[in-house]
C-alpha cells in the first residue's frame, strides 16, 4: 500500500511510515473507544476508520466530504482511493488547520479516464470496475483497522456516525434506500455509497456479485446481505435525495416535498432530525444543483440553516460552494449533459408594468451555476418608450442580455417565429410573452424535464402552464391530473414554451416555405382553428404548431402541480388575447416535485389515456435488460 499522503494540523505531511505510525493508529483507537463510550441502548461506538472514492468529478466534492467529517472527527484515518491529480487538488485546497485527518491515499484511480462521463462508461464497460475501486479502500483500511465505514464522495456528514449495537456481532452494515419498490427493483435495495464492513472477504465477494448485479456494485448488495452477518442503518443514516425523490408515499393528500418534511425537524439542541432520530450524514450532490433530485437540496439547506447545532456544517458548505465556483470545476455528468447553451426569449410592447414583473421573477428564478442568456424582444409601438427603458436597464446577472426593438409591427404570431433560432440540434431554450409569472424552480424543473426525456424523438416541447384545455369538440375545460407527474399531450401550451431546437428548427422551415397549408393549417375536429379562423390571424401562432404537431404526431409535456399550482401563471394582461386585465390564473409552486418517472402516460387529443412510454438507463450487460427497462423514449 502506497502511503501517499497523512494531512497534519499544519498542512500536508511527508508522509506516514513504520512502527511510530502503527503505534499512533493503535493509540487513536484506544482513545476513540475510551471516548465514545455507550450512547443509548442502540448506539455504542464510531467506526475505526473510513474509507471513500475521490477523483476527477468528485474531487470538490470528496474535499467537502472529508472537511465535513474532520469537523465531529477530527483525528479519523481516511483511506481514499483517488487519482494522483486528486491529492494534488487535495493539497493545494487544504490551506487551513480543519484538515487533521489521518488520510492515506491510494492512486488506484490514474488508469481511468475519468473525463468520460458515466454513460460513456458503461458505453465501454468500465464503469463496474471502476466502482469497485471502492474495495481497494476498503481493503486498504481493513489492513490497519478492525472495521471501517465507506462514504462516497458526496456524503456529507453532519454529526458523529455511531454504529448500532447489533454491529458487535455482525459482519455487514448496508443502508435501505427505503424507496418504492419499482425503484428498488431497478436499482437495488442497499445503497452502495454507504456501508460498514470488519470482513476481508468482503470486497472479493462484492467484486464478484456486481458481474452478476442487475444494476452495477449497488444491487450487488443484495446478495451481500444473504451471505454475511448484516445489520441495515436507520433511515436517518445516510439521508438521501432518494428518499425525497422515490419515496415510499402514505399520504397521497400531500405533495411528495410535504409529506417528507414532516419526517423531518430540528430537536431542542439545534440538531436535524429524521423520525426523531439526529441525521448523521447526508448524501446528494450537494455543490451541484439540478442533478437528480435537487429539491432536496433545497429543502436541506433550509433545514441546515435553521439548525444552530449545525452552524459550522453550514459554513463548511458554504466555503465549498464559494470553492467550487471560484476553481470552476467540472459540473457532475447529469447537468453536464442535461444543459445545453440555453437562451430565454421574453416577447414585449408596451406593457411596461407586466415586463417589470416578469423580469423580477426571471431574476429570483434558481439558475445554479448554468450560464443562461436573455433576449428581450420589443414589438414596435408608438408607447414603448418605458418599455425599452426598462428593458435596458434591467441587470442579468446570469448570462449575456440583449435588448433587440423592433422597426415595425410585427404582430404576435410573427414575433414567435423570429423568437429563437437554435444554431445547433441540442440547444435550449424558451419563449416567454411578458405577462406571466413564474416559480423560482421553473428552470430547475425543465432542465431535469430536458435531461430525462430530451431524446425522445415525439416530443415537440415543454411547456411550464397547467393543461386546462380539451380542444377536440365539443372543447371543453378539463385537467389531466396523472399524479401530479409529467404527461405527455398534443396541444401545445404557449405559457413558458420551451420548444425541442430539431423540430422547432423543422417547423420554421416549414413556415418558411411558402406551402399551400400555411394559408389554411386545417384541424377541423379542434376548436383551435375555429379561433384562428374567426380571429386576428397575425395574432395567434399557436393553429400552425398544433397543425405541424397533429400531421408530425409530436406531443407536448407537462405536468399538472398539486394544489391548482403551476411553474409558469398567465396574468392574462390587457393586450392581443385579452380586452381588459382578468388576473392571475394559477398560483405559482414555492415547492415543486422533481420526480421524472421512467414511464410518461401520453394522452390524446381528447385528453384520454392512450398508452405509457419509457426512458431509463439501466445496465447494458444485464441478462435481463430487456426486462428491466429501455433506453429511450417511444
Amino acid at each position: 500500500m502506497r502511503r501517499t499522503g497523512c494531512l497534519k494540523a499544519h498542512g500536508v505531511g511527508a508522509g506516514c511510515r513504520g512502527w511510530p505510525c502503527m503505534l499512533m493508529l493503535a493509540m487513536l483507537v484506544l482513545m476513540s473507544l475510551s471516548a465514545y463510550p455507550l450512547t443509548s441502548s442502540r448506539e455504542f461506538r464510531k467506526p475505526s476508520s473510513y474509507a471513500s472514492m475521490i477523483g476527477g468529478r468528485s474531487t470538490m466534492e470528496g474535499l467537502l466530504m472529508l472537511y465535513s467529517l474532520a469537523s465531529v472527527d477530527p483525528w479519523a484515518s481516511v483511506y481514499v482511493a483517488g487519482t494522483g491529480e486528486g491529492l494534488r487538488s487535495l493539497q493545494v485546497l487544504n490551506s487551513t488547520t480543519l484538515l487533521q485527518l489521518q488520510i492515506l491515499w491510494l492512486p488506484v484511480l490514474d488508469k481511468y479516464k475519468l473525463s468520460l462521463t458515466r454513460k460513456a462508461m458503461v458505453k465501454h464497460r468500465v464503469w463496474n470496475r471502476f466502482q469497485m475501486e471502492k474495495g481497494s479502500a476498503i481493503r486498504a483500511a481493513l489492513k490497519w483497522h478492525p472495521d471501517t465505514l465507506y462514504l462516497d464522495a458526496d456524503s456529507f456528514v453532519l454529526g458523529k456516525i455511531l454504529l448500532p449495537m447489533e454491529a458487535v456481532h455482525m459482519e455487514l452494515g448496508l443502508s435501505p434506500h427505503y424507496i418504492q419498490e419499482k425503484y428498488e427493483a431497478k436499482h437495488g435495495k442497499y445503497n452502495g455509497g454507504f456501508l460498514w464492513t470488519n470482513s476481508e472477504r468482503m470486497p472479493e465477494a462484492w467484486t464478484k456479485a456486481s458481474a452478476r448485479s442487475r444494476f452495477f456494485d449497488q444491487a450487488a448488495l443484495e446478495e451481500l446481505a444473504e451471505t454475511f452477518k448484516t445489520f441495515t442503518f436507520g433511515k436517518h443514516v445516510n439521508l438521501g435525495w432518494w428518499q425525497l425523490c422515490q419515496k415510499v408515499r402514505r399520504n397521497e393528500s400531500l405533495s411528495v416535498e410535504e409529506e417528507f418534511q414532516e419526517e423531518i425537524d430540528i430537536d431542542t439542541a439545534g440538531f436535524l432530525r429524521m423520525n426523531g432520530r439526529r441525521v448523521d450524514t447526508l448524501h446528494a450532490h450537494l455543490l451541484t444543483p439540478g442533478v437528480l433530485c435537487p429539491q432536496f437540496n433545497e429543502i436541506m439547506l433550509r433545514y441546515l440553516a435553521k439548525a444552530p447545532a449545525l452552524k459550522e456544517q453550514l459554513e463548511i458548505l458554504q466555503w465549498a460552494q464559494r470553492a467550487y465556483a471560484s476553481l470552476a470545476y467540472p459540473q457532475a455528468e447529469e447537468v453536464m449533459e442535461a444543459t445545453p447553451p440555453f437562451t430565454i426569449v421574453v416577447l414585449t410592447m408596451n406593457r411596461h408594468e407586466s415586463l417589470a414583473q416578469l423580469l423580477k421573477a426571471l431574476a429570483s428564478s434558481y439558475y445554479g451555476m448554468d450560464k443562461v442568456d436573455l433576449t428581450i424582444k420589443v414589438d414596435h409601438a408608438p408607447d414603448n418608450a418605458k418599455v425599452i427603458d426598462i428593458a435596458e436597464d434591467f441587470v442579468w446577472d446570469f448570462g449575456q442580455k440583449a435588448v433587440e426593438v423592433s422597426s415595425s409591427r410585427k404582430g404576435l404570431a410573427r414575433a414567435w417565429f423570429d423568437a429563437w433560432r437554435p444554431k445547433t440540434t441540442n440547444a435550449r431554450g424558451i419563449v416567454f410573452e411578458d405577462d406571466i409569472l413564474l416559480s423560482k424552480f421553473w428552470y430547475r424543473w425543465l432542465v431535469n424535464a430536458w435531461a430525462r426525456y430530451g431524446t425522445c424523438k415525439y416530443l415537440a416541447g415543454i411547456s411550464l402552464q397547467r393543461q386546462t384545455l380539451v380542444p377536440k369538440k365539443p372543447s371543453r375545460r378539463y385537467e389531466i391530473v396523472n399524479h401530479h407527474q409529467p404527461f405527455l399531450y398534443p396541444l401545445v401550451g404557449s405559457i413558458g414554451f420551451s420548444p425541442h431546437a430539431e423540430r422547432w428548427l423543422s417547423f420554421l422551415k416549414w413556415i418558411e416555405s411558402g406551402s399551400p397549408t400555411l394559408s389554411d393549417p386545417a384541424t377541423p375536429d379542434l376548436v383551435t382553428y375555429d379561433w384562428w379562423r374567426n380571429g386576428d390571424k397575425r395574432q395567434m401562432w399557436t393553429q400552425h404548431f398544433i397543425h405541424f404537431c397533429n400531421r408530425h404526431k409530436l406531443f407536448t409535456l407537462y405536468v399538472n402541480l398539486p394544489h391548482k399550482k403551476t411553474l409558469a401563471a398567465h396574468t392574462r394582461a390587457k393586450g392581443e388575447h385579452f380586452r381588459r386585465t382578468l388576473g392571475q390564473d394559477f398560483a405559482t409552486a414555492s415547492d415543486v416535485s422533481l420526480v421524472m418517472p421512467d414511464s410518461l402516460a401520453t394522452y390524446n387529443w381528447n385528453a384520454k389515456f392512450t398508452r405509457r412510454t419509457c426512458c431509463s438507463m439501466v445496465n447494458p450487460t444485464h441478462p435481463n435488460v430487456a426486462q428491466t427497462g429501455c433506453r429511450k423514449c417511444f
